[in-house]
């Protein structure tokens, strides 16, 4: 936490500062990383949101997608951008520093095949930066935020890509869907020792 990190991973190099969810050091980003590489991205237009050290949108440039990195911490967007173009993907990834949607609204209107989302699915207040990748507030408010928003930004056919865990509670989660007017499925199930991890496709009803 207290120093730049360089680091390979899936092939890449990363640099990781301070504050910014390091994807080496946590399994939802390995389970992430490996279901979209089996992807066929070509000619998609995607949302990497909350995107952290970037390391989704790297591997979905890969793919050939090209992509948009959100973050609200704007140590993440500085690596964002340092990533892109380390791993020459500066052209494929745009990195902006946004409170979910909120920066996207009128400077960058657009819609998106994909967004993927790792949700912060911790109950209770973040108090700093880092701790807005696992906590989503006292009643998970950032994912109802993201969930009723994420209408407005999706192309026609578009879905959202989520990564959820056993930690959380699902069946809440499924209802928050159904409320938010989604209809989803679990597209991979991904076990762990001491958990188990979901990626959830969902469109709208």
């Amino acid at each position: 936490m207290g120093k730049v990190i360089r680091q390979k991973l899936a092939g890449f190099t990363f640099t990781v500062r301070p504050t910014v969810f390091n994807p080496a050091d946590f399994i939802s980003s390995k389970v992430f990383i490996s279901y979209i590489k089996s992807l066929d991205l070509s000619g998609k237009n995607i949302l990497d949101m909350g995107s952290g050290s970037g390391v989704v949108s790297i591997i979905a440039s890969s793919k050939g997608a090209s992509c948009t990195a959100c973050d609200i911490n704007p140590a993440a967007v500085r690596c964002i951008t340092e990533n892109a173009l380390q791993n020459n993907f500066s052209g494929e990834v745009t990195a902006i520093e946004s409170d979910l949607f909120e920066s996207l609204r009128n400077t960058y209107p657009a819609k998106y095949d994909i967004i993927f989302f790792n949700p912060p699915y911790y109950k209770g207040n973040p108090t700093n930066n880092f701790e807005r990748a696992f906590k989503g507030g006292p009643n998970l408010e950032v994912i109802d935020r993201f969930l009723v928003d994420a209408k407005n930004f999706l192309a026609p056919n578009g879905r959202l890509c989520l990564l959820l865990s056993s930690d959380m509670d699902l069946d809440d989660m499924y209802s928050r869907l159904k409320t938010a007017g989604y209809d989803h499925k679990i597209l991979h199930i991904n076990k762990k020792t001491f958990e188990t991890f979901y990626i959830i496709d969902a469109v709208t009803s």
